[in-house]
C-alpha cells in the first residue's frame, strides 16, 4: 500500500445527516500531519468527535453489547422487561434496553453471534436468540420483546415472551428502579475501564462523548464512566 501514512478512518454515525458523532479511526502507520487533518475535517463539517483504534465493535457498540448482556442477566434473575425499561427512561434514556432493541431488530445482533459461533467461538445463547428462533425479531415482525399492533409502535402485552423464556429465569429479589439503573450503568463503566486498559480510547471523556452522542446516554448524566465516578 503506497503512503500508509495519509490513511486514516472516519466512522460517521447513522443517519450521518441527522447524528453528529464522527469517530476518529488512524491505523498504526497514520501520521500526525493526517490525524491533525482528520481533527480539522470533523471541525469543518460540525461533528462532535473523539478518537479510537480500531477494534471490533469499537467503542460504543462494545459498550451497548455489555448494556445489553447486563439487562439480560437481570431479566434472568426475576426482574421484569417492562421494569428493566421504565428505569432506564427514568434514568433519562429515551427508549429502555429492550424497546430499542425491538426499535432495531433483534436479529442483527442475532446474525453476528450466529456468524462468531460458525467462526468456532464459543458464544453462549441469549434470551435474545431465543426470540429470534421463534420468529420475533421486533417491531418488523409485530413482535420481539414486546408485541405490537399494525401500524403502532407502542408496546404491548408480552405473554408469548414468557412463554417462550419460561424456565430461563428465576424469581429473585426485587430491586428498585435506581437499583435497576445504576447497576445497567455500572457494567457499561467497567466495560469502559477495558476498553482503555486495552487502549482502545485514549480517556474516559472520549468513551463518554460516544455514548452521549452516538447511543443516547443522558447528557446531563455527564456520561457511563463519568456517572459511575459519582456513585
Amino acid at each position: 500500500m503506497p503512503a500508509p501514512e495519509r490513511f486514516i478512518g472516519l466512522h460517521f454515525f447513522s443517519p450521518a445527516n441527522v447524528m453528529k458523532l464522527l469517530k476518529i479511526v488512524p491505523v498504526p502507520e497514520t501520521s500526525t500531519r493526517t490525524l491533525t487533518t482528520g481533527f480539522a475535517l470533523a471541525r469543518l463539517l460540525g461533528e462532535i468527535f473523539g478518537k479510537s483504534v480500531i477494534y471490533e465493535a469499537f467503542i460504543g457498540n462494545r459498550s451497548l453489547m455489555c448494556y445489553r448482556a447486563a439487562a439480560e442477566t437481570l431479566l434472568r434473575q426475576g426482574v421484569g422487561i417492562a421494569e428493566i425499561d421504565a428505569a432506564m427512561r427514568g434514568y433519562g434514556f429515551a427508549m429502555g434496553p429492550f424497546e430499542a432493541q425491538d426499535l432495531g431488530g433483534l436479529d442483527i445482533a442475532f446474525l453476528q453471534r450466529e456468524g462468531a459461533r460458525r467462526e468456532g467461538q464459543d458464544v453462549p445463547e441469549t434470551l435474545g436468540d431465543v426470540l429470534v428462533r421463534a420468529g420475533r425479531k421486533g417491531q418488523k415482525t409485530g413482535g420481539g420483546w414486546y408485541d405490537y399492533t399494525s401500524g403502532d409502535r407502542k408496546p404491548r402485552t408480552f405473554e408469548a415472551v414468557a412463554r417462550l423464556l419460561s424456565g430461563r429465569n428465576k424469581v429473585g429479589t426485587p430491586l428498585t428502579r435506581a437499583e435497576i439503573a445504576r447497576t445497567l450503568v455500572a457494567e457499561m463503566a467497567s466495560e469502559g475501564q477495558a476498553i482503555l486498559g486495552e487502549g482502545i480510547a485514549d480517556k474516559a471523556a472520549d468513551i463518554d462523548l460516544v455514548e452521549i452522542h452516538g447511543y443516547g446516554f443522558p447528557r446531563w448524566r455527564g456520561g457511563p464512566m463519568f456517572a459511575a465516578a459519582r456513585d
